[in-house]
């Protein structure tokens, strides 16, 4: 039992704390309290990031700042993070885990606990030992974990401030590189994309499963093939699958954009020029995806269609014809029988690109796959206990939403929804406004009267209790008037919990 005065100074603690927000300052008051109480030679805290990441943020009361990013697959921080157990070692020198860790002289144990607010690791809380003799123990992380308890508030208040940093800075990632791409662009390897051993293409609806079938029997073939389709719905993805299943998926798979680079720059980046390779010779034994190909001008399409013809291709500048064997797979928002009726696209060229042309339809027009796309976005890339779960109501606006940017913009939505919602259960009400408009306008109707068994409509009332009460469980069954035994027997008949591995 702590006593009253380190229950004061626990208090304390969280007062100060729940009154700031720099990261600094509140870490490194944190790794004040803790070195006070174990009175060690050295307390660490690390900040964790959403891709397994961490960087030091305070060391034995003070701020450390523009320390180096560990990378997930490095550091006890990085392993903490991803396992969320706390780890102790009570011989550092010995330990294989612990083997590329830098240690002070003299150091012989350390303690390493995750920050976990809500079901986010923030960070981990790292304490050294120099004594001879010193050995952690479980009563060592109790000990943190109560203090970590008592700052319980200003701790969840950090989640949502970091939350909101870390997307920023997700945000700010993506317009550097997009900004160096763009001030890199000259004859160069820009658009090279590795392609990953497996290229998943998600959906279930009898026209996305038609699709599947024929990008099946087309891939193994050597043919041109045309993907034709709105924005945002995966021409590129279903042509680096069409690659993954080729002969040739051993091979380079190179995305050229055709609609990116004005028209010479385009040729050079294509055909080559002088001595450098363009991308036709470095996808060279592989596959060539042109990007928007009906944004190719008049004179580039007869450079192609040459290609096309002769199996080679003519450097800028060069006169000597050099032989390569590249799969072409092109793709474009517009028709391109309807650009060859206008006078803007060869026929002969359209000829030699639609040995098999495959039409991808708006996400409006598979409105089945869209609960499968949505849970599948939201969730992408984290571990199963991070899951959250789309109630009914969600699905239902999400079902009934138009998607003019097609499974795009739905993934740009759904990894919003993800950061900005509190608790496990996404509902309508976390949706972006304009989702939910159209929703709304058939509310009145679904309040009149809307069929459902008992079953369900249990099983809705318990999941908006739930998501209520921010997933607290033993409120939610107090709420429900049932035990919390029974609630979470409900939720796994609803298979709503998932146990951890």
């Amino acid at each position: 039992m702590r006593t009253a005065e380190e229950l004061s100074d626990i208090n304390s603690l969280s007062n100060f704390l729940i009154s700031t927000l720099d990261e600094g300052v509140f870490f490194g008051k944190l790794s004040e309290f803790i070195m006070s109480h174990f009175k060690e030679y050295k307390v660490q805290i690390y900040k964790s990031f959403d891709d397994g990441s961490t960087q030091l943020i305070a060391e034995n009361g003070r701020s450390v700042t523009d320390a180096e990013i560990t990378t997930r697959s490095h550091g006890l921080s990085s392993y903490v993070t991803r396992t969320r157990r706390a780890y102790y070692s009570n011989a550092v020198k010995r330990d294989p885990l612990l083997a590329n860790v830098e240690y002070e002289e003299g150091t012989q144990a350390e303690l390493c606990i995750p920050v976990n607010a809500q079901g986010t690791i923030l960070g981990t809380i790292h304490v050294r030992s120099s004594k001879e003799g010193k050995g952690f123990a479980e009563k060592d992380i109790t000990e943190v974990l109560t203090i970590l308890k008592g700052v319980e508030l200003p701790l969840n208040n950090m989640r949502m401030y970091l939350l909101a940093k870390h997307l920023n800075r997700e945000l700010t990632k993506k317009i550097e590189s997009r900004e160096k791409e763009i001030a890199n662009r000259d004859i160069s390897t820009n658009f090279i994309n590795v392609i990953e051993q497996e290229i998943k293409v998600i959906g279930h609806s009898k026209i996305f499963t038609d699709i599947m079938n024929l990008i099946k029997k087309v891939s193994p073939e050597d043919f041109p093939v045309l993907i034709e389709g709105e924005n945002g719905v995966g021409k590129k993805l279903i042509s680096k699958k069409i690659h993954s299943l080729s002969l040739r998926k051993e091979g380079p798979c190179i995305v050229a954009h055709c609609s990116a680079l004005h028209d010479d720059v385009l040729e050079a980046e294509l055909f080559g020029k002088n001595d450098k390779k363009g991308l036709l010779e470095l996808a060279n034994g592989g596959t060539l995806i042109l990007n928007e190909i009906s944004e190719l001008s008049a004179s580039l399409q007869g450079k192609l269609l040459r290609f096309l013809l002769s199996g080679e291709i003519y450097r800028v500048g060069g006169e000597r014809g050099l032989p390569v064997s590249v799969r072409i797979l092109s793709t474009s928002k517009k028709s391109l029988q309807k650009e060859v009726d206008e006078g803007r696209f060869r026929e002969d060229l359209l000829y030699r690109l639609n040995t098999v042309s495959v039409f991808v339809p708006s996400l409006r027009d598979r409105a089945e796959d869209i609960k499968i796309l949505s849970e599948h976005f939201l969730n992408l890339g984290r571990d199963k206990e991070q899951f959250k779960v789309l109630t009914n109501k969600a699905v239902d606006a999400l079902s009934k939403y138009n998607w003019p940017g097609n499974a795009q913009e739905l993934r740009n939505i759904m990894e919003r929804t993800y950061v900005l919602a509190e608790g496990k259960y996404i509902d309508d009400e976390h949706l972006p406004q304009f989702v939910r408009e159209e929703h709304k306008v058939e509310k009145i109707a679904e309040d009149i009267f809307m069929e459902i068994t008992l079953a369900d409509l249990e099983k809705r009332h318990i999941v908006r209790t739930l998501d209520h009460l921010s997933g607290n469980k033993t409120k939610a069954a107090k709420a429900l008037g049932i035990t919390v035994k029974t609630l979470y027997n409900k939720l796994h008949s609803y298979g709503l919990v998932h146990t951890k591995i």
